[in-house]
């Protein structure tokens, strides 16, 4: 249903600048689109469909055609004018609610359908110029004729600074030199801190003015910009995106809402000209750029493999082996350590308790040197006797007792035989006998 309004038009039909011409209330209309030279474009084959404010809507506007006379002023009469004309035919019939379309300037629009009346909506985010006379004819397309005039989206700077919440945003971008970046075609998707959230993480712009300052506010700011339009329907839980200073966003979606890291989006999907404004509760962070350090060249370990039941190395002043002495059990390893000790020393083995005579194909670690991973299992009971053959003769030795050393155990029999044990077995008769012989005296 439309208001009861009817237009007049010929019976031959003129173009839509000749109908708009011929209503009666389309006069500022007209001469609008010929101080933004537009009417030969709408006078061109189309079709068009042609959402025609009346004089009434733009004198509610405060329009005053005489305010636009540089070539940037005419520009931005023709940006509102062609904010206006929908490219094809498109007839009252075929507008649906939710409907969202691109007008002759490039900007969204979108529809409703009041569900009761059937009256036909428009406008941006929130539809609100009402279709007042819809499905006029003309030779290159349709006019309905709308209440208001139609105000093109801002940008998305514009848009945050209406807001009212983001007042520090708009400063930091400003600082940041950004305000051009976003007023740009784009689309852009920003997750817009609330003036709470600034004060909350305290940023004080003031702090930021030397190139590395504005740099890091910078990289803060762009961290919150996602290339592309990105609807909060489009979002999934899990998802992840690159922002525009190339560090990745994490999102979570679930019944509490929507997550962008750990800020909480708190009004989601609102439209601006270059994309789409998501307004999250903190300042986003981005990770600490940490640049890795070169790989430092290990040296392998030349014990790699092997089970080192004890490893000796050298004490401080260089002369001695630590431990002196090492226990193990029969089938372990013992490791020799050392590197770029002030001496060259060696393992080499002797033929007892600090021994100076080595043992002919004895175990023995090579020549003397700095460095030195030398190890060795033994694998019967022994104890082993080496020395540092550049050291000898400063008693530079050593020993590894195997189990039991390899000393044989005696046993009762040979402890009662042997010569010691019978002579004092001896003595304690003689002793007795003389005892004995007194006491007899005695008696």
């Amino acid at each position: 249903m439309f208001a009861d309004f009817t237009l007049t038009t010929s019976a031959v039909l003129g173009d839509i600048p000749a109908v708009a011409s011929s209503t009666g209330i389309h006069t500022s209309l007209v001469a609008a689109l010929t101080q933004a030279n537009l009417v030969t474009t709408l006078q061109g084959e189309g079709p068009f469909t042609v959402f025609a404010p009346t004089d009434q809507a733009f004198a509610a506007a405060g329009i005053d055609l005489s305010t636009f006379d540089t070539p940037e002023e005419i520009a931005t009469l023709a940006d509102i004018l062609l904010y206006h004309v929908l490219p094809g035919a498109v007839p009252a019939s075929a507008v649906t609610a939710g409907l969202t379309v691109t007008m002759a300037n490039g900007d969204e629009a979108s529809f409703d359908v009041e569900p009761d009346s059937g009256t036909i909506l428009i406008g941006f985010s929130s539809p609100d110029a009402f279709v007042i006379s819809g499905d006029v004819q003309a030779s290159n397309g349709i006019i309905h004729v709308i209440d208001k005039v139609l105000t093109p989206p801002p940008t998305i700077p514009v848009t945050a600074n209406n807001t009212g919440i983001h007042t520090a945003l708009v400063a930091a971008l400003s600082q940041a030199n950004l305000v051009a970046t976003l007023e740009g075609d784009g689309p852009f998707t920003v997750f817009a801190p609330t003036d709470e959230a600034f004060t909350a993480a305290g940023i004080d712009l003031s702090t930021f003015d030397t190139d590395e300052e504005i740099a890091t506010l910078a990289d803060i700011l762009t961290y919150h910009v996602v290339p592309g339009k990105v609807m909060s329907s489009d979002l999934t839980d899990g998802m992840t995106a690159t922002a525009v200073n190339t560090d990745s966003l994490t999102f979570t979606v679930n019944a509490d809402g929507v997550k962008v890291n750990d800020a909480t989006v708190i009004l989601a999907d609102v439209k601006a000209s270059n994309g789409v404004i998501h307004v999250i509760d903190k300042v986003l962070t981005p990770p600490t750029d940490v640049t890795p350090e070169p790989p430092v060249d290990v040296a392998p370990d030349p014990f790699e493999g092997v089970d080192c039941a004890v490893t000796i190395g050298l004490t401080a002043d260089g002369y001695g082996f630590t431990p002196s002495i090492a226990n193990i059990e029969n089938g372990e390893t013992v490791c020799w350590s050392w590197t770029d000790a002030a001496m060259a020393h060696n393992v080499k083995q002797v033929d007892g308790f600090q021994s100076t005579t080595y043992v002919a194909d004895g175990v023995t670690s090579g020549a003397a040197a700095t460095t030195v991973a030398f190890h060795h299992t033994f694998t019967e009971n022994q104890t082993f006797y080496y020395a540092c053959e550049p050291h000898i003769s400063m008693n530079m030795f050593g020993e590894v007792v195997v189990g039991d050393g390899g000393v044989e155990p005696k046993s009762d029999d040979d402890d009662e035989n042997t010569p010691g044990f019978m002579a004092s077995t001896m003595i304690l008769a003689a002793l007795g006998a003389i005892l004995f012989m007194g006491r007899r005296r005695s008696l």
